[in-house]
């Protein structure tokens, strides 16, 4: 009967017939009830459009108003600049599922660690400077937005050396991918806190 469902659902958003829903299944860390629930809100977006082209390509307004765990994300922007496949600040279905799977419990620490370290890595030098996280912590405290929750420069450059000085495992200016995964691996916390659900 679940097989039955599957494929009858399968059958109604053309593209993904049984065997992509099988592939993507394969290539992701969802699973095809999760994928099939992210088609039925992506097909939703515009019919039409997907059944005149199965790789249309959502720009990020429509993308972002469709699923509301982007919507006050702060790294938004980053998240569309990552995982958009033609760095065109738009997503595909493929797009949209390889950003959910990254996101998802399933995923693999040193994997997730990987998408997180390129969308931390802001100026994308391959290193995540103290002007990175200058910038995360704007981000997560809304200071750029907000006078509220503001920290002046002094207090972002003590904790960005903090930071800094904790995790860099080399004398560079930054943290590196393969030292980010070393860390992210050993902080329990990082699993939950890179995540959200479909």
């Amino acid at each position: 009967m679940k097989q039955f469902l599957i494929m009858g659902a399968c059958q109604s958003y053309p593209g993904l017939t049984e065997d992509v829903l099988e592939d993507y299944t394969t290539l992701t860390y969802l699973n095809k009830g999760e994928i099939l629930h992210l088609m039925k809100k992506f097909y939703s977006i515009d019919p039409d459009k997907i059944e005149a082209d199965y790789h249309h390509r959502f720009a990020k307004d429509v993308i972002v108003d469709k699923f509301d765990v982007l919507q006050n994300n702060p790294f938004q922007d980053r998240l569309f600049r990552v995982f958009s496949s033609k760095n065109d600040n738009c997503f595909s279905f493929e797009d949209l599922l390889d950003l959910c799977s990254a996101m998802s419990s399933e995923c693999p620490t040193d994997v997730k660690a990987s998408w997180a370290f390129r969308v931390f890595d802001l100026d994308e030098d391959n290193q995540i400077s103290i002007n990175d996280i200058n910038d995360i912590i704007d981000r997560l405290t809304g200071s750029s937005k907000s006078r509220i929750n503001y920290l002046d420069h002094e207090s972002k450059m003590k904790i960005a050396n903090v930071i800094l000085d904790e995790i860099k495992l080399d004398n560079t200016d930054g943290i590196g991918l393969s030292e980010f995964r070393i860390i992210m691996s050993r902080i329990p916390e990082f699993r939950t806190s890179f995540y959200f659900r479909v």
